[in-house]
């Protein structure tokens, strides 16, 4: 049996192929750390994000009204809810965000009642939305676990 030998013009068009494919490769990885080709992973993790901040707006525990009927004497909540409340305003005021710090707020409350209690107080004390500043100031990855967080917690 005859094994086939390559002449030196198909082995420079062999060349030429494979270096092309390198090429085509390394563009293709620097489109893709730069963000311009999205490849499926960062699909799917966008996806996540994505459903992650659409929850969070959805939740209406953030709704400084909620408590309007809900629990008697809503108007005279406890200072805990104000201190939660002062501390989440430092996190996220001035230059950057304390994402410890408001990922601390929500791992010490209670209860899903204890977000309106506190969304309450930042709008009474702050006169600014709570679910507004949280979404302006944490990133899409930080919103994910401020979501997984919220979501451990119990109704009442």
């Amino acid at each position: 049996m005859k094994v086939p030998t390559l002449k030196s013009g198909q082995m420079l068009t062999l060349a030429y192929f494979i270096g092309i494919l390198v090429v085509l490769f390394v563009v293709y990885k620097i489109l893709g750390a730069v963000g311009i080709v999205q490849t499926r992973k960062k699909r799917v993790k966008k996806a996540s994000e994505e459903k992650a901040e659409t929850a969070l707006r959805a939740t209406e525990y953030f709704d400084p009204n909620f408590l309007v009927g809900r629990m008697e004497g809503y108007a005279a909540l406890n200072s805990v809810a104000a201190q939660h409340a002062q501390t989440l305003r430092n996190a996220i005021a001035g230059f950057g965000t304390n994402e410890e710090a408001i990922f601390a707020v929500f791992n010490r409350l209670k209860s899903k009642y204890n977000i309106a209690e506190v969304a309450y107080r930042y709008k009474y004390h702050f006169n600014r939305d709570l679910l507004t500043d949280l979404l302006d100031d944490l990133n899409d990855a930080e919103q994910v676990t401020l979501f997984n967080i919220i979501n451990k917690l119990p109704v009442k």
